[in-house]
């Protein structure tokens, strides 16, 4: 009986210490994401795309270095969606975060994404766009406003679908 509480006990210890392992993992590579996201060359990129959409301004006119910071920006957000929708980080912390961010960029990058697709032959960063329905989702059930203003100052919504 003693035989069977002792490794009882061990079992219980071993998955409590294995839930908190993979709990520790998820935030942390939750918060590294999330540093490399906010850093200054993924603003400026997020930046650019939203002057894109304000001006607006065609690809073909944006200079080699902006479309690379464009590019490289939706690319991080995608490895952010990648990580979300695989639940390697916690999905209800990536929507109080990146939420918002994640539909703004959507929106107004909507001419890069149509390049971007039109040269792939295929949606690109399909990730991405799941994100998107679902930050959408998050958004309008905590009453967010989505919108971001056009070169005229008309309201936009984002094109998920």
């Amino acid at each position: 009986m003693m035989a069977i509480a002792i490794s009882l006990a061990a079992v219980v210890v071993s998955l409590s210490a294995f839930l908190h392992g993979r709990w520790r993992d998820r935030r942390d590579l939750f918060l590294r994401i999330n540093e490399h996201l906010v850093s200054p060359d993924q603003q400026h990129g997020r930046r650019l795309l939203y002057a894109m959409k304000e001006k607006p301004t065609p690809v073909k006119d944006l200079s080699a270095e902006d479309y690379l910071a464009i590019n490289n920006a939706l690319a991080a957000l995608n490895v952010l969606a990648i990580y979300y929708l695989r639940r390697y980080v916690p999905r209800k912390d990536v929507l109080e975060l990146w939420a918002l961010p994640v539909l703004r960029a959507l929106l107004a990058g909507d001419a890069f994404l149509a390049h971007r697709d039109a040269q792939q032959g295929t949606p690109i960063w399909p990730q991405l766009r799941k994100l998107g329905k679902d930050a959408k989702q998050y958004a309008q059930r905590e009453r967010v406003s989505i919108q971001i203003s056009g070169p005229t100052g008309e309201k936009i919504e984002p094109p998920v679908e």
